[in-house]
């Protein structure tokens, strides 16, 4: 496969690259700047030599003169987001953002705000991604970036959870039926589009679009995940329409794509997918390596839905107190990016775990108590001791993390019917 590397160039093809910068860079750089940048965006797209790539851009960006080409300053930062160096992309922007060049030139803060926008997607700050996107498209955009700013603005909306403005998104720019093939990063447009349907549980579209999306850029010469880790999503909706085998092919194959090329945040994407498929003693195991590299490469958005994943997964294994856990890990994060639909989803999942730890006393109290039964009351309803009531309350108080009787009615709304008894907990089975 490396002997591949510089085919394109030799040839005159052109080298995919977001935002249809590759035949502008054709066009406005000279030879030798553009065999550095496309070079390294050749091997990034091919998924290989992830070091000597990163060597490569890092030599770009010691250069001075090329921090005054947006087309080159594109190609390097979004390459070092490829390489999972979010850390020097971060950087380079802040550099960019005081270098009179750019702050003077509109075309120059255009793509300056693209990539301050896709390193927040990609450390999972979607709030603050969309904020970026909807005030540069406000004020217009070149058209050959204003597919991409809309592709990424749907992607930061679902990931912030605000699936119904990603809608309005995707209504308002005519991308809700069929699309244009020769629309700009269609690539891009179709991964947005596949995550929002994914994440609304429309999974037969989604699965539809994340194909469609992996076979232009298979066409396009792009194998590495780090571009767009389209098979892992639609890994996710193969499974979740019944389709396990492709959706297990489709994981593993990532997963070898991941390796070859050896960014944290692609391995950890592959192996919570490969996880997910095989539903097997090794799940548990891969899912903690891919939650440990996740966290590592920044990507707080997909360690939201790994760490939700691990926990429910060791909860089915009687392991209550591990899954719980990582439930309140990915709760922890999901407030941290603002993202209110998993908030609201953590929150709702971890009081129906509560809930199935109530012994059958406890949660009698507990109903009899938020109808509005007072101690005395409860304790000749049940034949009790006004004291094991309330030594009852207080265990109930405590497993459902409240402090008395005015949060009960809500703590308990997830109640199982009536018919249905909740003796014991899952780990004291």
């Amino acid at each position: 496969m490396i002997n591949l590397a510089g085919q394109a160039l030799r040839e005159g093809q052109d080298i995919y690259m977001p935002g249809r910068f590759d035949s502008v860079a054709n066009e406005q750089l000279s030879p030798p700047e553009t065999r550095s940048f496309l070079h390294s965006i050749e091997l990034a797209n091919l998924g290989i030599r992830r070091t000597l790539v990163h060597q490569q851009v890092e030599a770009a960006l010691a250069t001075q003169d090329n921090h005054g080409n947006p087309h080159g300053m594109w190609s390097a930062i979004l390459t070092l987001l490829y390489t999972g160096d979010i850390v020097t992309a971060h950087a380079e922007c802040r550099r960019l953002a005081k270098d009179a060049r750019w702050s003077g030139s509109p075309q120059h803060q255009e793509v300056l705000t693209l990539l301050r926008a896709r390193i927040s997607l990609l450390e999972g700050h979607g709030i603050e991604a969309s904020s970026l996107l909807e005030a540069r498209l406000a004020r217009g955009l070149l058209p050959h970036l204003a597919g991409l700013a809309v592709a990424w603005l749907i992607e930061a909306h679902v990931l912030s959870g605000e699936l119904g403005r990603a809608h309005q998104v995707l209504r308002a720019h005519g991308l809700a039926g069929r699309l244009d093939t020769s629309h700009s990063d269609l690539v891009h447009i179709l991964a947005a589009r596949g995550a929002l349907q994914q994440a609304a549980g429309q999974f037969q579209h989604s699965l539809k679009d994340f194909m469609a999306c992996g076979r232009l850029l298979t066409e396009r010469r792009v194998a590495n995940p780090a571009v767009i880790p389209w098979r892992s999503r639609a890994s996710t909706a193969a499974l979740a329409t019944r389709r396990r085998d492709l959706a297990l092919a489709l994981a593993e194959e990532e997963l070898a794509a991941a390796r070859t090329w050896g960014s944290p945040r692609c391995i950890g994407l592959a192996l919570h997918a490969v996880a997910c498929a095989r539903r097997d003693d090794t799940s548990v195991a891969l899912m903690e390596e891919a939650v440990v590299l996740l966290h590592l490469a920044h990507a707080r958005g997909e360690s939201i839905q790994a760490l939700h994943d691990l926990g429910t997964l060791q909860i089915d294994r009687k392991n209550l107190s591990a899954g719980r856990n990582h439930l309140e890990a990915a709760l922890s994060v999901a407030r941290e990016s603002g993202n209110r639909l998993w908030q609201h989803s953590l929150e709702s999942t971890l009081q129906r775990l509560d809930i199935r730890c109530l012994t059958g006393q406890e949660l009698h109290i507990g109903q009899l108590a938020s109808a509005g039964y007072s101690n005395r009351q409860i304790a000749a309803t049940l034949f009790l001791s006004i004291r094991t009531v309330e030594f009852h309350l207080s265990s109930v108080y405590r497993k459902l993390a409240i402090s008395g009787r005015s949060e009960l009615h809500s703590a308990l709304q997830w109640q199982r019917p009536a018919s249905s008894r909740v003796d014991r907990c899952p780990s004291a089975v």
